[in-house]
């Protein structure tokens, strides 16, 4: 990449006149390349602890704080994946930086299967969610409560065990996936609004909105 630099350069002369020394100066613009590095994609594991939620919410922007800084754009960004949580053959993992950059902002993705509207994508939206939890609520009345259990423990910072709920929900090509792989991409989205909306309402937008919709 090119930019320019400002030169001077400085010269001492006799006079023609008398002889004495006369300092010249000139003053110039001239090019010069530097070399954006480009930057390897780091993958890292990441668990996040045990607490309340502004412990939680603490533990997970310092693990962001160690992150390399870039050089510039497209390749030259510093770009992270974090491996956050499993089930069975999927699992949730989070992308830094995101589109809109904002600060300490990530995308929940998960992996095994994607969500369709106009293209393909990994990370689920607010409609995706609420759209899985319908169709579960619908589907297996008698586990739902266990699901809706599950989203207050996670909510508040308990304990949970997601390992006795049975039930699936459908992706838009009718394949069925276990409601379990929702629940946990639920919890990294109420750590994403804990770190973008700290100082507003945080996660109780989106619990509120789950709430209102009779899921949670």
């Amino acid at each position: 990449m090119f930019q320019r630099k400002n030169v001077r350069l400085s010269i001492t002369l006799p006079s023609p006149l008398d002889g004495r020394p006369l300092l010249l100066t000139f003053r110039s613009s001239i090019p010069f390349t530097y070399k954006e590095s480009i930057m390897p994609d780091h993958t890292r594991t990441y668990q996040l602890p045990t607490g309340d939620r502004a412990q939680q919410r603490r533990d997970l922007i310092q693990c962001f704080l160690e992150e390399e800084p870039g050089s510039g754009k497209g390749p030259h960004a510093s770009r992270y994946r974090y491996d956050v949580d499993a089930w069975g053959d999927y699992g949730i993992y989070l992308r830094r930086p995101t589109q809109l950059n904002k600060g300490f902002d990530f995308t929940v993705n998960i992996q095994g299967m994607y969500f369709r509207n106009s293209r393909r994508y990994s990370n689920p939206s607010h409609q995706d969610i609420y759209n899985a939890l319908e169709y579960c609520r619908e589907a297996f009345p008698e586990e739902y409560e266990k699901v809706r259990q599950a989203i207050s423990d996670i909510y508040c910072g308990r304990e949970y065990d997601l390992s006795g709920i049975n039930a699936t929900f459908c992706d838009d090509e009718g394949q069925e996936h276990p409601i379990q792989i929702i629940l946990l991409a639920i919890k990294w989205l109420f750590m994403e609004q804990d770190c973008a909306y700290w100082n507003y309402s945080g996660r109780q937008m989106f619990f509120k909105a789950l709430q209102e919709g009779g899921l949670a």
